[in-house]
């Protein structure tokens, strides 16, 4: 179980996204949404706040398909509020899909009024006191997620024929 109750993803913005496209985390592998498995992976490791930053053209989608205690919205207010905390929170700074190999790299956790006065200032991922998650391997485009599920398919071969 990890030390973080708080969690905070970043989805790409809504203009960033092409027309017919979706956001990584909306990228399915095996038939789920990267989304929901790193929201299984969230919950297994004891967190019970989600934030997602996301804009309002997949807010609804977002939001079917996390719980409904998470939080969805892009409004600095709203990430202002959930960041008011001295707790830890993990930061995924962009897609990322949960697996225990990955080491420590992009994702980090700081205190939630430390993220939240540095964001204040100037949206950067460079915070005095963070500290590198491991864990979680970052997702850069579809392929990306299409390299996953092929390693995923691999190991359940391999696990039905071992």
């Amino acid at each position: 179980m990890s030390r973080w109750k708080r969690a905070v993803l970043f989805f790409e913005e809504d203009a960033a996204v092409p027309a017919g496209a979706r956001p990584l985390m909306l990228e399915a592998v095996m038939s789920r949404p990267i989304l929901t498995w790193a929201e299984d992976q969230l919950r297994a490791d004891g967190v019970q706040r989600i934030f997602a930053v996301c804009g309002p053209r997949f807010a609804e989608e977002v939001r079917r398909l996390l719980p409904r205690w998470a939080q969805v919205s892009e409004q600095w207010a709203d990430l202002e509020a959930f960041l008011d905390t001295e707790e830890p929170v993990l930061v995924l700074p962009r897609a990322a899909f949960p697996m225990e190999e990955a080491g420590p790299g992009f994702a980090y956790a700081a205190p939630g009024r430390e993220l939240r006065e540095v964001w204040r200032e100037k949206m950067t991922n460079n915070i005095q006191g963070a500290e590198l998650a491991g864990g979680w391997l970052p997702v850069y485009g579809p392929e990306t997620a299409a390299e996953i599920e092929a390693l995923l398919r691999q190991r359940e071969a391999s696990g039905k024929n071992g």
